[in-house]
């Protein structure tokens, strides 16, 4: 019977096997993975653009809450 080192064996696969998650991943969202972070500040305009939005939505009636942690999204 074949001896292994399971430390070195996890090593071995771990590589392979991230690389397998994120291509399920990958095909579940259709859409290929950023190659670098944002900067700061376009992180921040992102965040004011989709506060901005959830504001008018509340406005709308769109979105409305409906508990504590519990929102409704009307698709009309």
């Amino acid at each position: 019977m074949k001896t292994v080192n399971f430390d070195q064996h996890v090593r071995e696969i771990r590589p392979r096997a991230r690389r397998y998650q994120l291509e399920q991943r990958m095909q579940r969202r259709q859409r290929l993975p950023r190659r670098r972070p944002r900067d700061a500040e376009a992180r921040r305009g992102l965040i004011q653009l989709a506060l901005k939005r959830r504001a008018q939505w509340l406005e709308d009636g769109r979105l409305e809450k409906i508990g504590p942690r519990h929102y409704r999204l009307r698709l009309e």
